[in-house]
């Protein structure tokens, strides 16, 4: 009788649901705000780099074209990537796939900047 009242009890209380940990982004972002950094960054992450790229994302597509061509070009687009919680304006990012670490750096919206970790 006593096992039965545990397990009526443990099978209708709430679990509650914690959000996984990376080692590479922190808190693993599992609910993705509409309109956020974390929604463009992933957005502009599942995308090939292009011009068209540029237009869309970048604070400034020529010098930022400039500085980040070589990384982007190599890095996108990102397969099964996962979304850390964004920080000071940043948003880093792991491909599930083959392990590329992103992190896009935000100014009004829009990448300012990238850095590549190993």
């Amino acid at each position: 009788m006593l096992k039965l009242l545990l397990i009526l009890l443990i099978s209708f209380s709430p679990l509650y649901a914690v959000a996984p940990v990376s080692a590479t982004v922190g808190r693993v972002q599992c609910s993705v705000v509409p309109q956020s950094i974390t929604e463009i960054a992933l957005k502009a992450a599942s995308e090939e780099y292009t011009e068209a790229w540029l237009d869309e994302y970048a604070v400034d597509k020529i010098s930022f074209g400039e500085a980040y061509s070589e990384i982007l070009s190599a890095s996108l687009p990102l397969d099964n990537p996962i979304a850390g919680e964004g920080k000071n304006s940043a948003v880093t990012l792991r491909s599930l796939t083959d392990g590329t670490v992103l992190s896009f750096i935000f100014q009004n919206g829009r990448i300012a900047a990238i850095s590549e970790s190993p």
